[in-house]
């Protein structure tokens, strides 16, 4: 993926540089990266349009970097929430609230990652598929201890980014509507995900 930035070294730089990336993402948020253009976040940053230049080659750059900042800003809240998880089943409980807490505190995330679909599509999949490859990786552990039934992890994996992904969007919607989000809704929303995980959704017919 093109990431082609430079880092400020200065403390006045920090700041500009700062002011470069919260410009961007609420007018790629709100405006779509298409419709955003280099002098509407210049103009936005309220910066010399030399000093951009500075630190990214053009708005791809830009952008790139923010989804990056993103995902590992995302990874990281994971794990701190997760760290001293013992089972999988623990893990993937604190990993989803991590997960839907960090869609409600910084709801443009979303925009920015889904953005991603409209700019190059392979930087799209490129995002979901490292997701995935990771979560794979913990679920094919699980599996070897003996901690899930007989099912295909990669689908799994998938099934359990978009259950996180999609009850994100609820707290988000919810966030949009003046909704006040407590910490007891929040273990409220991953109790209802953990029920649907522990014992599925369909009743026996027979």
């Amino acid at each position: 993926m093109k990431d082609n930035h430079r880092l400020p070294i200065t403390k006045h730089g920090i700041k500009t540089y700062n002011k470069i990336i919260d410009a961007a993402k609420r007018l790629f948020s709100e405006k779509g990266y298409n419709s955003t253009s280099i002098n509407k976040i210049i103009e936005e940053a309220n910066i010399a349009t030399g000093t951009f230049y500075l630190y990214f080659d053009d708005k791809l750059s830009l952008y790139t970097y923010i989804l990056q900042d993103y995902k590992q800003k995302i990874r990281e809240h994971i794990h701190k929430a997760t760290v001293n998880c013992k089972t999988r089943h623990e893990l993937e409980r604190e990993g989803i609230k991590a997960f839907i807490e960090f869609a409600y505190i910084d709801p443009l995330s979303y925009n920015i990652i889904w953005e991603s679909l409209f700019v190059d599509k392979t930087i799209f999949q490129e995002y979901y598929e490292t997701f995935a490859s990771r979560y794979i990786a913990g679920l094919e552990l699980a599996k070897q201890n003996d901690e899930l039934q007989e099912i295909d992890i990669e689908t799994l994996a998938y099934i359990l980014m978009g259950i996180s992904n999609f009850v994100g969007l609820q707290v988000i919607f919810k966030k949009q509507n003046n909704e006040e989000l407590t910490n007891q809704d929040l273990d409220f929303y991953v109790d209802q995900i953990m029920l649907l995980l522990e014992r599925g959704v369909f009743k026996r017919t027979n």
